[in-house]
């Protein structure tokens, strides 16, 4: 059965006990006792989408041990994966447009041209000078009128077609304009813009673990909304069960007696007969307001209280949460 995302933090809140006992040796407390519940002792997080939307599917299992950068679950994103099939698409063939104007520059096909160009070139000056050659003869008797129109329309022949040769080899060395390439290039990198930012959408919609661990509760239900009120909603709880230490808040009255490496012993509750050797690793140099109770009918709930963390000093094999009684040792 789904427990939603309050429900748990306030389980892993609720069960520790601020309410520690002093044993008393003469007028001075010797050890304190009370109740910690189990924690990991590197990270845990409740690890949430960026961006609203509506939990498509989970892609891993409670319990299930992920690495950093695995997905966790998906978002519905139907319309993210077709816009990035249409900005591939785009960018196809903005690059297909790309190698058609680049396919215009044949250096093979302007070389030959300019061949034909020198040829021509050549054949009309031959011809022009043929013409002046007949004019002359024309000017001695020595040619008819017919041959000096005869030649003068193969000069002029020689020469147009020279002249349309010079044309095509200048269209061909500047059939792919600069302005053209620039403005093909262009409409690739627009399209891989638009690729790039689709992934990222695309992205957005997946849940990526941020750390090392294990999966302790799915919170949210497939269907439901990831966000709530403009805030995103937690959808899996992920802690890292490498180690793990146990959490409690101490009453200000022996705030200044704690410090770290005082013995402990965890024992009790959910340990049942078990006392496992512990030592006090880090005491809070800020106090707070007390959070957690223990629901007796002379507990004080007004007071501040100063959070301890304890390591066993052998691995601790235990659910997170874990309600545990803890005897620290004040001397």
């Amino acid at each position: 059965m789904r427990r939603p995302a309050s429900f748990f933090v306030a389980l892993l809140v609720t069960i520790g006990s601020p309410q520690l006992l002093a044993e008393q040796s003469g007028s001075e407390p010797r050890r304190i006792q009370g109740i910690g519940y189990v924690e990991p002792a590197n990270e845990i997080r409740r690890v949430a989408f960026k961006h609203p939307g509506i939990l498509g599917e989970y892609k891993v299992e409670l319990g299930q041990r992920v690495k950093a950068g695995d997905t966790l679950a998906a978002q519905k994103n139907a319309e993210e994966q077709i816009a990035v099939t249409v900005a591939e698409a785009q960018l196809t063939a903005a690059k297909a447009d790309l190698a058609k104007v680049m396919a215009g520059i044949n250096p093979y096909e302007i070389e030959a041209k300019k061949s034909a160009q020198k040829v021509s070139a050549l054949d009309a000056e031959y011809a022009r000078r043929k013409l002046e050659r007949i004019d002359r003869l024309q000017n001695s008797k020595f040619a008819s009128e017919d041959e000096r129109d005869l030649a003068e329309t193969s000069a002029k022949l020689k020469q147009a077609d020279s002249l349309r040769l010079i044309s095509e080899t200048r269209y061909l060395t500047n059939y792919v304009r600069d302005v053209d390439k620039q403005a093909a290039m262009a409409q690739v990198a627009v399209a891989e813009a638009r690729l790039k930012a689709a992934q990222q959408s695309l992205a957005e919609t997946l849940l990526i673990a941020p750390i090392d661990g294990t999966v302790l509760e799915n919170i949210l239900r497939v269907g439901e909304s990831t966000f709530s009120t403009s805030s995103p909603e937690p959808v899996l709880l992920l802690g890292d069960l490498n180690k793990l230490r146990v959490r409690a808040e101490v009453d200000e009255n022996y705030a200044l007696m704690l410090r770290a490496g005082q013995k402990a012993t965890l024992f009790g509750r959910g340990l049942g007969d078990k006392e496992i050797p512990a030592r006090v690793s880090l005491v809070k140099q800020i106090m707070g307001k007390k959070t957690v109770f223990a629901k007796t009918a002379t507990e004080r709930k007004d007071i501040d209280v100063i959070q301890v963390f304890i390591d066993p000093e052998s691995p601790l094999q235990a659910p997170v949460g874990l309600e545990v009684n803890v005897k620290i040792e004040l001397n």
